[in-house]
């Protein structure tokens, strides 16, 4: 009987109607939250002293704006709806950098919006893990920042035929970027009313073009539920459960060098595939257990190059036309053996000058080992993806003398 009446809903959920775009995810996630809220037995789990669940489940409604960051874009102006499921951990210092940035809250969620029900863009959904800083806290009251990456997966794609009017997207599966500023406030040991305003991002860092990309700014409310109390036999996680953190370290230049291998389909505009060969090196200085500043240096090689500088009537002659050489700015932030860097440069010379002499870099880095590190590179002009690159390196320190840090 229950079976029937499921499918019956979900029969109707797909219906087509004006509205249906509204309702559709309330359809999908009030089921999820009923499952995951009801009223459970926990006295067991409170048996040993010092057990405490971590665990939040989280709902957030957000309504927003698609912004044309090209003109070319303002075809697909629109408000719309958008709605969140997370489930979500608190952090109570078992990893040095947990205490580090002030116990933050690590995190899955699902994100759908139907993007104004546009017959181009179609409907977007996310999956993303994410982490939450907080910048201030006290015991009622947090206000922080959330970065969210993950997959996300768009319904409409550019088509030559059939939807060639969608120029912000080449394809189905895009990476999902979410920042997030927020604020929330504990109503009580069980539920917290939570607020922010974000920015939701899809692109496939142009490995398959048109790659505009899509950018929405959205503001939310929401409400958080821990399904068990806190346990106050375990200290408070609102100061930090040791003495400030502080120690003597050998005052140390850190030197990065890698390589990436990145592709581009660009068969939509100059008909074939293209690699892309990228060389860097970064010098870091340790500043705090969070932060490293530096320099660094950038090579590359783009087969693009070479065909759009053929379409502007340039030559190449040899490949030191194609290569790129920049100069940037560097800086870390460390969260264990994972390290997110950000690099704004200058290209210093190269004939093909399309994309300006700016460019950004945004790297995820982990450490496997000591002194090798696995990378995944997103070069950016102006905001615009230019390709994903994913490499190896190798990293090693130059010691000078000794120092504290806090």
């Amino acid at each position: 009987m229950f079976h029937n009446f499921a499918k019956k809903q979900t029969l109707k959920m797909f219906k087509p109607g004006k509205h249906t775009f509204l309702w559709r995810p309330l359809l999908m996630i009030i089921p999820l939250m009923i499952i995951f809220t009801c009223p459970f037995s926990s006295k067991a789990q409170h048996e040993h002293k010092l057990f405490t669940s971590n665990i939040i489940l989280e709902t957030k409604i957000h309504y927003g704006f698609l912004y044309a960051q090209h003109l070319e874009l303002q075809l697909f102006n629109s408000h719309f709806p958008a709605f969140e499921l997370s489930i979500e951990k608190l952090t109570y210092g078992r990893q040095r950098w947990e205490r580090a940035y002030n116990y933050p809250i690590l995190g899955m969620t699902f994100f759908y919006s139907p993007l104004g029900g546009n017959p181009i863009l179609g409907s977007s959904f996310a999956l993303m893990p994410f982490i939450n800083f907080p910048l201030y806290k006290d015991k009622a009251f947090t206000f922080g920042f959330r970065f969210a990456l993950g997959l996300g997966y768009l319904t409409k794609k550019f088509d030559r035929i059939s939807n060639y009017k969608d120029i912000a997207i080449g394809s189905h599966i895009n990476a999902a970027i979410n920042l997030m500023l927020e604020a929330r406030y504990r109503l009580s040991e069980y539920f917290t009313l939570t607020a922010g305003v974000s920015l939701q991002h899809f692109s496939n860092g142009s490995l398959k073009t048109p790659n505009y990309g899509l950018n929405a700014p959205l503001f939310n409310i929401g409400l958080a539920f821990r399904p068990v109390r806190d346990n106050k036999d375990i200290g408070d996680r609102y100061i930090a459960p040791t003495e400030p953190f502080s120690t003597t370290i050998r005052n140390s230049i850190e030197f990065n060098i890698g390589g990436a291998l990145g592709y581009k389909n660009m068969k939509s505009e100059l008909g074939q595939n293209f690699l892309v060969y990228h060389l860097f090196e970064n010098t870091f200085f340790q500043v705090s257990r969070k932060s490293k500043f530096g320099i660094g240096l950038d090579l590359s090689y783009d087969e693009s190059h070479k065909k759009l500088l053929e379409m502007s009537g340039i030559t190449a002659t040899s490949p030191f036309d194609i290569m790129r050489p920049g100069v940037n700015a560097a800086y870390e932030l460390m969260l264990g053996k994972l390290g997110f860097i950000m690099n704004l440069g200058i290209y210093l010379s190269g004939k093909e000058k399309s994309n300006g002499p700016l460019y950004e870099k945004l790297c995820f880095q982990y450490k496997f080992s000591k002194d090798f590190f696995a990378h995944v590179l997103l070069k950016v002009h102006f905001g615009r993806a230019d390709y994903i690159g994913w490499g190896l390196g190798y990293s090693f320190d130059v010691f000078y003398g000794k120092k504290t840090i806090k």
